[in-house]
């Protein structure tokens, strides 16, 4: 009894260890800024958010077959706390330019959409992997919402993103009518 205790307490402290390499202890800086403007094609996806990955598996495959870069980015289009999980919409996406645009265009099952420049709401949560992803957005997505609400802008908010970058991913609020 007394080994499977010890071995129990080393899984556990290796656990928490990983936890915290991921950011588990990171806080949560939110900032009022700029964003540019993205032009995205992408996956649809209805279901739980956290369900989203076949699509960023799938798109991403469709760049690599196509020669486009991929820059990653998840566009989320329902609260959560308001629809409900099997019926939440989203995306995922690669950033695209014009010209690759107009080279995906005719392929079947993508969607494109334009996500303007504008002012926004950000957490830059520093991510190494998937397990960061998840951490950073359960951490930045409650900071964010107190942030607009605080600042009475909540209703403003027109587009929640993600951009996935090299060990950092922003977690947008961008606001309409700025």
């Amino acid at each position: 009894m007394k080994k499977i205790l010890i071995v129990l307490l080393i899984l556990i402290s290796i656990g928490f260890i990983y936890l915290s390499t991921q950011g588990l202890f990171q806080s949560v800086v939110i900032e009022q800024r700029a964003m540019p403007g993205y032009r995205v094609a992408g996956i649809r996806h209805t279901g739980p958010y956290e369900k989203i990955g076949d699509a960023f598996n799938q798109i991403h495959k469709v760049a690599d077959e196509q020669g486009v870069p991929v820059k990653m980015i998840g566009v989320y289009f329902d609260n959560p706390n308001e629809v409900a999980a099997d019926s939440l919409r989203s995306m995922a996406g690669i950033v695209v330019s014009e010209a690759d645009s107009i080279k995906l265009s005719s392929l079947p099952n993508l969607t494109f959409l334009s996500i303007p420049a504008g002012d926004a709401a950000v957490s830059n949560f520093e991510t190494g992997g998937m397990v960061s992803m998840i951490i950073g957005a359960m951490k930045s997505y409650p900071k964010l919402t107190e942030y607009v609400e605080a600042k009475g802008i909540a209703e403003q908010v027109n587009f929640v993103y993600e951009v996935y970058g090299e060990g950092k991913t922003e977690y947008v609020m961008q606001l309409s009518g700025q």
